[in-house]
């Protein structure tokens, strides 16, 4: 049965991908190595005709003196030792039988050296093409994340894209440049070794070649066979030991009733039977590793049989020819092992292959409507009429939700799961979308609007932003050539970031790392709050971050809020309750409807839901020490 998920690896590489024009370097050094290794044979031949012959001949001073020009006589009818014979007659070295040696020998080694190079040049090309096509997944990985990652409310698309980046990836790189390199130098070998032997005597080939053949797939059968067998027997062990173990759980049951001895008995039952599965276990892994050894065994004097029978029995081909036959069928043993090998991590890249192909086929919640249009800035009111949303995480999270916000108020938005709050406020800049309702900016939905400028008016800043590997200035701009340098520095001065941007290496031209490591978490938020005042949103959402923050940084967050608020409605995710006492209002959703909107003053004393909230984040016995008051 083909494996369903093998086109997915094929993707990256494959028999059919390796005949491309991308991959012919590569082929052309597989081959031309391939060839490198027929000729060393056929050197190593010549040797060791020479060194019969001159052994035979010893009294004989012509022939000790003739080189190879005895042989190329014998071969010349060939139909392929012509070829040699010719090059045999045209090179003078060959005429001599010491110089023969030794050129042959420096023949051997530079062929060596050859198909060295030849082999790791294929490998380094399937590599390279290999690696490329990684990238690309990369690239997709990065996008697909950039788009998933805003609706993400678990983390789980963000933990899957880090896993699928940081070992699917890398994995795919490594198996499928050793795959496709392996297949490729190993089907040249099988394809020149077959033809080299064959081209000496094609009937001795074929009988050698075929049962050499059908030991090593009765051996893989056999390996597969045994290994399937052991994994079934081995899982029958495996819960055998687990029933047993279970019965040391029933211990006060067993003594509080009297049934020790049932319990024994039982246990014995258990035990014997575990102890015969072990024994079969064992019985079937030295099965396995005779019937191995046994074929293994036979790998050798079956071809060696049907070869000695032809060269002593019959003489239909000599020794040296032999030998010649010999070698091919030990390196194309060596290739088909090369070839086999490499097959188990085929399987698991098909796994893997998979999972990154499925992430990538990942719809987003949010798309752009067709026809959109330009959203104008929020001037009167945003409205949530009717939400739903339910997602497969957190059923029932928002069920039927009414809020109206009207321009310029400060708003807390408060709930007892975070996500819900959070849900909520990330449906304002179209991060997710209600299942059913509608939300609406000065009463026009914001699902007619483009993306762009939707997110242009409603900025969202998070509490865990981060800072990209850029100087300050291009973090604050995001590379927007129409901010100036001075809106920049004008909106950090709001914030109150300013003063420790001057305080850096290079000031504003200082490279930050890709995770802020040379700034603390109240100087990156400062910044973030820098990014979005210098686009000078209509609305702004702000989720504090979830960590302790020192008094001067906490006095700056209040003043900062206050600047920002003027002219603009700005709607808190807060983690201080400083921040929710001085916000107009306070809105607190409670099993997916709003449930408590008023001040802190009315509602601290009216709503058990706003008190156990403020309780549960607030009271000095909390278990979360990084919530800031």
């Amino acid at each position: 049965m083909s494996d369903p998920n093998a086109q997915e690896f094929d993707r990256i590489i494959s028999f059919r991908s390796l005949g491309q024009v991308r991959f012919l370097p590569a082929v052309a050094c597989a081959v031309f190595s391939a060839l490198a290794l027929a000729c060393a044979l056929i050197c190593i031949t010549a040797i060791f005709w020479l060194l019969v012959h001159v052994d035979l001949s010893s009294a004989n001073a012509e022939v000790r003196t003739t080189g190879l020009l005895d042989l190329a006589g014998k071969i010349a009818s060939h139909p392929a030792g012509g070829i040699f014979a010719r090059i045999i007659n045209s090179v003078d070295w060959l005429h001599s039988t010491g110089s023969a040696v030794v050129f042959l020998l420096c023949t051997i080694c530079v062929l060596v050296l050859m198909r060295w190079a030849l082999r790791s040049g294929a490998e380094a090309i399937v590599e390279n093409r290999v690696a490329a096509s990684i990238q690309r997944l990369r690239q997709h990985i990065h996008r697909k994340s950039i788009r998933l990652e805003p609706s993400d409310l678990s983390g789980e698309n963000v933990g899957i894209a880090d896993r699928l980046f940081r070992e699917s990836t890398v994995f795919l790189e490594a198996a499928g440049g050793r795959w496709g390199s392996v297949v490729l130098t190993a089907a040249a070998d099988l394809i020149v070794l077959v033809t080299l032997a064959l081209l000496t005597q094609w009937r001795v080939a074929l009988e050698t070649l075929v049962p050499l053949l059908l030991i090593r797939y009765a051996m893989r059968f056999e390996s597969q066979r045994s290994d399937s067998s052991l994994r079934l027997l081995s899982e029958q062990v495996t819960r055998g030991l687990a029933r047993m173990a279970a019965g040391l759980r029933k211990t006060r049951i067993v003594t509080g009733f009297g049934m020790e001895q049932a319990e024994h008995d039982q246990f014995e039952n258990n035990l014997t039977q575990y102890r015969e599965r072990c024994l079969h276990v064992r019985k079937q892994q030295n099965f396995g590793v005779w019937v191995h050894r046994i074929l293994g065994l036979l790998l050798v004097p079956v071809p060696a049989a049907f070869l000695m029978t032809h060269i002593v029995r019959d003489g239909s081909i000599g020794v040296t020819a032999g030998l010649l036959i010999v070698g091919c069928l030990y390196f194309l043993s060596v290739a088909i092992g090369r070839f086999e090998d490499v097959q188990s991590l085929k399987s698991e890249g098909n796994v893997r292959a998979t999972e990154v192909v499925s992430f990538i086929n990942r719809v987003p919640l949010v798309s752009q409507a067709p026809g959109a249009s330009f959203q104008e800035p929020m001037s009167r009111s945003l409205v949530f009429d009717q939400v739903v949303f339910s997602p497969a995480q957190y059923p029932g999270l928002i069920q039927g939700l009414d809020l109206r916000i009207s321009f310029g108020e400060t708003i807390a938005l408060l709930s007892l799961h975070h996500e819900a709050a959070f849900a909520v406020a990330s449906m304002i800049p179209r991060f997710i979308d209600p299942d059913q309702g509608q939300i609406l900016i000065d009463g026009r939905d914001i699902r007619v609007a483009t993306l762009e400028s939707l997110r242009a008016e409603a900025i969202m800043v998070g509490g865990n932003d981060s800072v990209f590997n850029a100087t300050v200035l291009e973090n604050i701009t995001c590379g927007q050539t129409d901010i100036t340098r001075q809106q920049a520095l004008d909106a950090a001065k709001l914030v109150h970031a300013d003063h420790f941007v001057r305080t850096l290496p290079k000031g504003y031209e200082t490279v930050l790392g890709e995770y802020g490591l040379a700034l603390d978490r109240g100087q990156v938020f400062r910044l973030s709050l820098a990014r979005a005042i210098v686009r000078q949103p209509a609305l702004l959402v702000i989720e504090e971050p979830n960590v302790m923050l020192d008094m001067a940084t906490k006095a700056m967050l209040d003043d900062a809020y206050q600047r920002i608020s003027g002219n603009r409605t700005v709607i808190f995710l807060p983690t201080r309750l400083s921040t929710v006492k001085k916000c107009s209002r306070i809105v607190l959703i409670h099993e997916g409807k709003i449930a408590v909107d008023g001040v802190h003053e009315q509602l601290v004393r009216s709503s058990e839901v706003y008190r156990h909230w403020e309780y549960v984040r607030f009271n000095p016995f909390r278990s979360d020490p990084d919530a800031a008051s």
